[in-house]
């Protein structure tokens, strides 16, 4: 629900899609066979997960704060408060899930660069963005007249970082920020500044959409291909590893990034369109998304400690690895990602869905209550937007 009352039906899609890929990603980054070609080209495919996260922070961000009179220690004291009490929560979790060692810096270390699990990057990123939003706001509003060479400068600076970052080009002071970019803002300026000018002007880019959506779904098509045919050059021709030609950081993740985005919009609005079937489930699953985000890692980790102990690791080292790959997308991604969505609900109806799920505590209504005070109570609960 955005601030200014109006939900927007079709990002409720698009965080569902991109938190697919989000688990995607992992389940594959973490495969029980040795990395090969073929698990290389899907995750540069589903490493587009990252750029899309961003967009889309940006985006609702901009859209439920535009054109609205702004108290910012009021946004930032509620922002802060759904970020930072989990970000604590999680890192003690992960920090003991890794199994030590506990002694020494190791956990300040993890808790200041978000490495206590490999995900946690974003929730400081995404810290970092709700400081200097004001700044992005009033910058997105001077230029309002010019937001499409802004634009072009977003997509420039995004595809020559990623080009620094993978040809491992540091300059001087700046050495440390391509060598560690997962956990900076700037890594993904281009990104947000992207997501802040389709917010901007969100009428004309959902009727835009709207009008050429065979065109959306084959941009996405196009830059899969030009993502995929990239990375099999490097293989290939350059010789690199399938892990290192498949990195996040690369110029290609770039063009299916926006690519894949925008064939979410516009699988959004026509799902939005249609009568949006499933819509409980959709609505459900975005909500909770934030919580899924957070859990998936550790039942992840889990599955992997079973699969272990069962053999079935093993076993895998048998057989083909396209059969493989097939369970791992097909089976394990979806199984977790329900798993992480039971965990999330149940976990929301407790005092401890702040610190585990980012959202407030959905206390259960009393159906003796006067629909009214239901509402009043609800609206309470609610805590607004995050």
């Amino acid at each position: 629900m955005s601030g200014r009352g109006e939900h927007l039906h079709y990002v409720d899609l698009v965080r569902v899609l991109t938190v697919g890929l989000v688990i995607g990603m992992h389940v594959l980054a973490l495969a029980p066979v040795v990395p090969t070609v073929q698990i290389g080209a899907l995750i540069i495919v589903f490493h587009v997960s990252r750029e899309v996260f961003f967009l889309l922070t940006a985006f609702v961000l901009t859209y439920s704060t535009k054109g609205k009179k702004m108290r910012w220690p009021e946004f930032w004291r509620r922002r802060y408060l759904f970020v930072v009490v989990p970000y604590l929560t999680w890192t003690v979790l992960y920090f003991f899930a890794n199994g030590g060692p506990y002694l020494g810096q190791n956990f300040v270390r993890q808790l200041l660069t978000g490495t206590a699990r490999y995900h946690l990057y974003f929730l400081l990123v995404s810290m970092q963005i709700y400081l200097v939003y004001p700044l992005l706001r009033a910058f997105l509003r001077v230029t309002r007249r010019h937001h499409g060479l802004l634009l072009g400068f977003a997509v420039s600076f995004q595809l020559l970082f990623s080009l620094a970052v993978q040809r491992n080009w540091a300059p001087g002071p700046l050495a440390g920020w391509v060598h560690a970019p997962d956990a900076l803002l700037p890594s993904y300026l281009g990104y947000i500044l992207a997501g802040g000018i389709a917010a901007w002007h969100r009428e004309r880019l959902i009727a835009w959409t709207r009008a050429h959506v065979r065109i959306a779904f084959g941009a996405c098509a196009a830059s899969i291909a030009l993502g995929i045919g990239v990375y099999l050059l490097q293989v290939y021709a350059e010789g690199l590893d399938p892990l290192a030609a498949s990195i996040v950081f690369e110029p290609v993740v770039v063009v299916e990034s926006f690519g894949v985005a925008w064939a979410f919009l516009a699988a959004g609005l026509l799902w939005a369109e249609r009568g949006r079937p499933g819509e409980k489930l959709v609505r459900g699953g975005s909500d909770a998304s934030f919580g899924i985000y957070l859990v998936h890692p550790l039942l992840l980790q889990g599955a992997l400690l079973a699969a272990t102990w069962l053999g079935w690791v093993d076993y895998a080292q048998t057989v083909p690895n396209p059969l493989v790959l097939t369970v791992l997308v097909l089976v394990l991604l979806p199984v977790l990602y329900l798993a992480s969505g039971l965990v999330t609900a149940a976990v929301r109806r407790t005092p401890l869905s702040l610190a585990l799920s980012g959202r407030v505590w959905a206390r259960p209504v009393r159906r003796d209550v006067p629909a009214q005070s239901r509402e009043d109570l609800a609206l309470v609960n609610s805590g607004g937007a995050r």
